[in-house]
């Protein structure tokens, strides 16, 4: 009993040991600073850089081996992107430009940085302009169908006449534009 407890605690203190040099920085969300259009211009949160300065940090795009085993399409226009460590307002980021104008709708790609002791992949999309909810798109106008009234045939004797179904009923004051109650035998004809 006291040998497994001897286990317990050095398994213990080696997991606590090994849990602060297992990671030394965390890459955070994408803050996007432009439009399409436009030349990209965003900025990545960097945490958890301990003793770490800019000038340790290298941030690049990941391989196409990279890509490849995270089934993320590289596309041309990637190659331009910067990837630059910077300190702003305090905090360390790492500013992400491309010199053209993005064309494209959205990005999605994977950043690699390299610091003398390890090293993080993370993949990033980023949506440009995209559309903007309004309510008053969201709730287009709804003018409920009515339907057609079947044509008055002449009545000839020996054909009977067909038996006409009632017409629906006028909407009622306490319904609201856009909206219809069914009635019984109400069809979506």
């Amino acid at each position: 009993m006291v040998r497994v407890q001897k286990l317990v605690r050095a398994i213990a203190a080696a997991s606590a040991l090994m849990s602060g040099a297992a990671q030394a920085l965390s890459l955070g969300e994408i803050h996007l600073n432009s439009a399409l259009n436009q030349p990209f211009d965003a900025t990545i949160d960097l945490s958890d850089l301990r003793d770490l300065g800019t000038a340790e940090l290298r941030p690049n795009l990941a391989s196409v081996e990279d890509f490849g085993k995270a089934g993320v399409d590289r596309a041309f226009f990637l190659n331009d992107l910067k990837f630059t460590p910077e300190v702003r307002n305090g905090r360390t980021v790492i500013r992400v430009t491309s010199a053209r104008p993005v064309r494209e709708p959205y990005l999605n790609f994977l950043l690699e940085v390299n610091w003398p002791s390890g090293r993080i992949l993370r993949e990033y999309t980023v949506l440009l302009d995209p559309p903007l909810y309004t309510p008053q798109a969201a709730a287009a106008p709804f003018a409920p169908q009515v339907p057609a009234t079947p044509r008055a045939r002449a009545n000839t004797p020996g054909t009977p006449r067909p038996a006409t179904p009632p017409a629906a009923p006028a909407p009622s004051a306490t319904q609201t534009r856009g909206t219809y109650t069914t009635e019984r035998r109400d069809t979506l004809w």
